[in-house]
């Protein structure tokens, strides 16, 4: 019920590859690397891991890792939605990603050592509890869940809380979105979902999400991009019609709105040409 798995990992280098391939789940993943050293890319960032350090990887975001000698890791995965309670629902738009990748607490980690003190003994009593299982440790690790949680909340850059009215009220435009965004819709299809007036709904819905309907539109269409254009051999225009942009020139023009560069520059920064059979991915 809790949705979470844990592993205690020893991983040789990597010979054939600099580095493994890209690769995502739905699971948020923390890593604290225990023993050696190693480097984590996500698409925003590379991340150079030492002892002890800790690195957050957001729900479905694509990452891969370099090392060039032994690792010693503890790797925590957790559902958050399994998570999601009444007490949580005000910080759903943080907690489910919304806007922004769970990635940015990794700036804090940085920075404030007690965070990431207190960060690292959760994810270790976690471990224990699960390596021995006594009585009630489905409660203690429920505990330390929740107690991550609340660090995510309280170091997260500053988003006004939705309240859990207008989460509930938005939610299924969200789900709406989720489900139908690679192909074309236009804000009159969700309003009956929200029984609101077409300018309200449009100030209403910036104001509860941090962004435009259209932006928000915009950004899980070019998320859905930039998986494929990691993982799959597609060329740029079937990469924009399975990602909702059935117009390749329009689909160039807002990824690099978004990212700063062209599909075909993303893909060539992001991916090295393989020489042999494909390495472990963790």
């Amino acid at each position: 019920m809790l949705r979470y798995k844990i592993w205690d990992i020893t991983l040789a280098p990597l010979t054939s590859y600099s580095w493994n391939t890209w690769h995502h789940h739905k699971e948020i993943e923390i890593i604290l690397l225990l023993e050696g050293s190693m480097q984590v890319e996500t698409v925003d960032n590379v991340y150079e891991l030492q002892e002890q350090d800790l690195l957050i990887i957001g729900s479905s975001r694509l990452h891969r890792t370099k090392r060039h000698q032994p690792v010693k890791q503890i790797v925590l995965q957790f559902d958050m939605l399994a998570q999601l309670d009444q007490y949580t629902k005000d910080y759903t738009p943080i907690l489910l990603e919304l806007s922004e990748p769970l990635d940015r607490l990794n700036g804090v980690l940085s920075k404030h050592e007690v965070v990431k003190e207190t960060m690292l003994n959760l994810l270790i009593q976690i471990y224990h509890e699960a390596c021995f299982m006594e009585s009630g440790f489905e409660v203690a690790i429920n505990g330390a869940l929740k107690q991550l949680l609340a660090l995510f909340i309280r170091h997260t850059p500053a988003i006004t809380p939705i309240s859990p009215a207008d989460w509930q009220r938005l939610k299924p435009v969200l789900d709406y979105i989720e489900l139908q965004f690679v192909h074309p819709i236009r804000i009159h299809d969700v309003l009956p979902l929200v029984h609101l007036e077409y300018h309200y709904f449009i100030k209403y819905f910036q104001q509860c999400i941090g962004m435009s309907f259209v932006d928000y539109l915009h950004l899980r269409r070019i998320k859905k991009a930039e998986h494929l254009l990691l993982t799959e051999p597609l060329n740029i225009a079937d990469i924009g019609v399975q990602s909702g942009f059935p117009n390749v020139t329009q689909f160039i023009r807002i990824f690099k709105r978004y990212n700063g560069c062209s599909p075909s520059e993303f893909r060539k920064k992001r991916i090295e040409r393989p020489s042999s059979s494909n390495p472990l991915i963790v």
